[in-house]
């Protein structure tokens, strides 16, 4: 992005006066410039400044040589003063003019155009005023483009991560569920499930061996029976002796 330090410099040696009475220090601070050395230019504005503290010209290219070096927040400030220092129309597009590109150099957009629009309030003619407006103003567009872009894709982000917390939130309930239908399944007896058996006392009785039993006091009795039956008739059968 071109300053106007040339164009300046191709005014200032137009004006006879200044031409006539042109400053040592600032011949050889422009000459360094040229040459992009733009600390050793900055030092001999200095020194010019010095001399002359109202010096429009030796305020401009100090702040211009402070551009260079890309310190624009140092830059700006010096311009913006410019700005209010300038006597002519001509000396405040310049400074409004490189004001702008201070501005738009640490990416404040919107001032940058208003330093623009300013620098062609008083010289609409200046086509590199026009130019950069041009571009500020483009850039600006796709900045605010941008942002709504953004936003637009955080809402979505965030749509999804909405999304995702309710599907997690949904699996966990359903974990709960079921987890909860288990121990409600475990800690039920199902129906059909037989209750378990007793352990048997090793020292009772199967029915097999009570009815063995039985069957052994049945036949002891029978055979007892039997055995009187066969006394009592034996008795019967007895002869009584005569008593003679």
């Amino acid at each position: 992005m071109k300053t106007n330090l040339i164009l300046f410099i191709i005014i200032f040696f137009q004006i006879n006066v200044f031409s006539q009475n042109i400053n040592k220090d600032i011949r050889k601070g422009v000459k360094l410039y040229e040459d992009s050395s733009y600390v050793e230019a900055e030092e001999k504005f200095r020194t010019a400044l010095q001399k002359d503290q109202d010096s429009f010209v030796s305020s401009f290219n100090l702040a211009d040589a402070i551009y260079k070096q890309e310190n624009y927040e140092q830059s700006e400030s010096l311009f913006e003063a410019l700005t209010e220092k300038a006597e002519t129309k001509e000396e405040k597009s310049m400074a409004f003019h490189n004001l702008g590109n201070s501005l738009y150099k640490q990416e404040k957009i919107k001032e940058s155009i208003e330093a623009y629009k300013n620098a062609l309030r008083n010289n609409p003619s200046d086509l590199e005023s026009k130019h950069n407006l041009s571009l500020a103003q483009k850039l600006l567009k796709e900045q605010e483009e941008n942002k709504e872009e953004e936003k637009k894709e955080e809402k979505e982000d965030e749509k999804e991560e909405e999304k995702e917390e309710e599907k997690k939130e949904e699996e966990k309930e359903k974990k709960e569920e079921e987890k909860e239908s288990d121990d409600s399944q475990e800690n039920k007896e199902p129906k059909d499930q037989q209750k378990p058996e007793t352990p048997q006392d090793p020292n009772e009785m199967t029915e097999d061996e009570a009815q063995q039993m039985l069957d052994a006091l049945e036949q002891q009795e029978k055979e007892l029976q039997q055995d009187l039956q066969k006394k009592k008739s034996k008795a019967v059968n007895l002869k009584i002796e005569k008593d003679w």
